[in-house]
């Protein structure tokens, strides 16, 4: 596996890629990118006022165009949206250019984690367990394509960055 290219972060909401993107490309000395803050930049509103006005296929849309857009950067961690491997353009994409790295976390943890949360609209459509587990069972053939899956829940943000970064040196 070379580490040219991305390093692509999957997982669903709430399992720790903003938190660990930052430290990971740190240890890589690369940039860090966050679609989510990407897209929020260049619509100009947070990404609550995008699904009410858009929706969600105005939201991937965006999302495509960001992923796209960041195949003709150099590379960098990026933090996708837990729902960018919806669309298959997305995947090939991010298969095409570099590696990806699913970041496991069990449900009740997720729960845990984003039954606070107000910002994300997907999360917000009925209970959230069930929200997650379907999000789950919809998303996780997908993010199971990942050149490396790391169970992110019994370690640190830090710890995790650097069990990716090793895995990244051993497997290049």
């Amino acid at each position: 596996m070379s580490r040219q290219g991305h390093i692509w972060l999957l997982g669903l909401s709430g399992s720790g890629k903003t938190t660990i993107g930052p430290l990971l490309a740190k240890l890589l000395d690369l940039p860090f990118q966050d679609t989510d803050e990407m897209i929020v930049r260049t619509a100009k509103r947070p990404i609550p006022d995008i699904f009410s006005t858009e929706g969600e296929p105005g939201f991937r849309q965006r999302e495509t165009r960001v992923i796209h857009d960041l195949e003709k950067q150099s590379p960098a961690v990026v933090a996708c949206g837990g729902g960018a491997v919806l669309l298959k353009a997305n995947r090939d994409c991010m298969h095409r250019t570099g590696v990806r790295v699913y970041l496991r976390i069990p449900l009740g943890i997720l729960h845990d984690r984003l039954k606070q949360k107000k910002d994300r609209p997907l999360l917000l459509q009925g209970d959230l367990t069930t929200t997650l587990s379907d999000q789950l069972n919809a998303r996780e053939p997908w993010y199971q394509e990942s050149e490396i899956q790391i169970d992110a829940d019994q370690d640190s943000p830090a710890r995790v960055a650097q069990q990716i970064f090793q895995r990244l040196s051993i497997d290049a």
